[in-house]
């Protein structure tokens, strides 16, 4: 749970009671108790494209944590259209065909702050491989492993009207992880909005 606790301590610098908090790519909601342990007091909500994590968080999450089932919401990152002051998205667009829909889309939502974490190097490396850790009979499903080029997403960031900083990944230290056997570069961005 290092990356959920990480993503918790930064916004503790960032967010004040009250505010919004979208968790893009959120499973089973399990990033919210990073935040309540760390005395955030935000509006939570989830977004997750994969029905199986959406049933799982407002059946297990909302039950032990008094959140609203509405708070956990099926659906792809493309099509949000609402408002929030702080947006988290961490290891989700690695596994998306491109990152440049979604991010400018997570943009676009962010009132405040936007928190990325993703593989981000120096080029663009797309691998849409089988996994092999997968049980027998689903080794033959193919996802996205890809790196983006760290400089064009940051500019995509400025130009949506965000100042960039860089947090070392604590997880790895910045360094490469192996992810089913396939290299990742995880890198924490945090963009806050220049004028609200």
């Amino acid at each position: 749970m290092t990356c959920a606790a990480q993503a918790a301590e930064i916004l503790s610098r960032i967010a004040t009671d009250g505010d919004t908090l979208l968790d893009a790519g959120c499973g089973g909601g399990y990033y919210y108790h990073s935040f309540v342990n760390r005395g955030l007091r935000l509006e939570y909500y989830g977004l997750d494209y994969t029905p199986e994590m959406i049933d799982l968080a407002r059946t297990e999450m909302c039950c032990r944590t008094g959140l609203p089932a509405d708070r956990f919401v099926l659906g792809a990152i493309e099509d949000l259209d609402g408002p929030f002051d702080h947006v988290v998205c961490f290891n989700v667009l690695t596994n998306n065909p491109h990152y440049a829909l979604p991010l400018e889309r997570l943009l676009k939502c962010a009132r405040k702050t936007l928190v990325l974490r993703e593989s981000l190097g120096e080029e663009l490396v797309v691998q849409y491989t089988p996994d092999r850790y997968l049980d027998e009979g689903k080794r033959h499903m193919r996802v996205y492993h890809n790196t983006y080029p760290l400089s064009e997403v940051v500019s995509l960031m400025k130009e949506h009207g965000f100042s960039v900083s860089r947090e070392v990944d604590r997880r790895t230290g910045d360094d490469v992880e192996l992810v089913v056997d396939i290299p990742h570069y995880w890198r924490i961005l945090v963009a806050q909005r220049l004028s609200t």
